[in-house]
């Protein structure tokens, strides 16, 4: 859980005792972080969970090093990444983040010419980059016969699509995300996470998915970090996390739905798993049983 000491080993990212406030000076002063640390684990996918102004994005733009933090410091791999300021924009290469509603900074006049706009930036040749915006949009899901159209052209969904291939496409050892289904339905949320799984299971990249969905926490996070009013308050493996249901909910964070259908079926009687927390993982339990095994 929270409180690991800095190990180069262990860490691809670690966050140090970061503090940021906006405002200072003014009557807006406003407390974003207060004393965070917490660590990325290199090929893992963590989730980063909060209400909203709980500091989440603030936290992000710290990790690439778009915010410096007014305290503490932000390692990658084991590098204070503020030690240079020369060695910034290499590592905005390696760790890679998408904001928020990121298809509103499309710009290209073609899907290809946009997901290249950050390779061409990095000096690589003309063969290299066309690889890499093919194989950025098969990661994320893209047909081939999209990429000489117009972005504008696309649907919502594969616009979103196209501005996460953008940064896959510079193959970051960190890939962070803010919000990156927020405002498409099931099928498209399913499809940009599927996504990040083929990336992260190709690569081995780490990534990071920022959310207020407990569900996708569940479904698609291993290690989560969890936010509130400015400070951390769980960090840990999801079931770790998951497993302080009371603390979660005193900071009106909750569990995921399917995780209070098994407390109940337990409740009444059924002998199943403390750790279940997707429908996937209850429905195999149920299965089980109904076929008189246990689980």
């Amino acid at each position: 859980m929270e409180g690991h000491k800095l190990n180069t080993t262990e860490y691809l990212l670690y966050a140090e005792h970061l503090s940021y406030e906006y405002g200072i000076g003014t009557p807006f002063r406003k407390t974003a972080l207060d004393d965070v640390t917490f660590g990325i684990r290199a090929g893992r996918i963590t989730g980063i969970i909060g209400h909203t102004g709980s500091g989440k994005s603030t936290l992000v733009q710290m990790m690439n090093g778009l915010l410096k933090p007014q305290k503490g410091t932000v390692y990658y791999r084991g590098e204070d990444i503020h030690k240079d300021k020369k060695t910034l924009p290499a590592l905005r290469h390696k760790v890679g983040l998408v904001f928020q509603y990121p298809e509103y900074q499309l710009f290209e006049e073609t899907v290809r010419r946009d997901i290249a706009y950050g390779p061409h930036n990095m000096g690589l040749s003309e063969e290299e980059i066309a690889c890499r915006v093919e194989e950025a949009a098969e990661f994320v899901g893209l047909d081939k016969s999209l990429l000489d159209k117009s972005p504008f052209d696309l649907s919502g969904g594969q616009k979103r699509r196209v501005a996460i291939a953008g940064v896959i496409a510079m193959r970051p050892e960190l890939l962070i995300l803010d919000e990156p289904a927020s405002g498409l339905d099931p099928i498209g949320r399913r499809s940009i996470f599927e996504g990040l799984l083929r990336y992260r299971d190709k690569t081995g990249a780490a990534v990071v998915i920022v959310s207020h969905s407990m569900e996708d926490m569940a479904t698609y996070a291993e290690d989560i970090v969890v936010l509130s009013q400015d400070r951390l308050i769980l960090s840990g493996t999801r079931d770790e996390v998951f497993s302080h249901a009371d603390e979660l909910i005193a900071h009106s964070l909750d569990i995921p739905d399917v995780a209070r259908i098994a407390a109940r079926l337990r409740a009444a009687g059924l002998m199943l798993p403390k750790n279940l927390y997707t429908v996937e993982e209850t429905a195999k339990a149920l299965a089980v049983l109904l076929k008189g095994g246990a689980v």
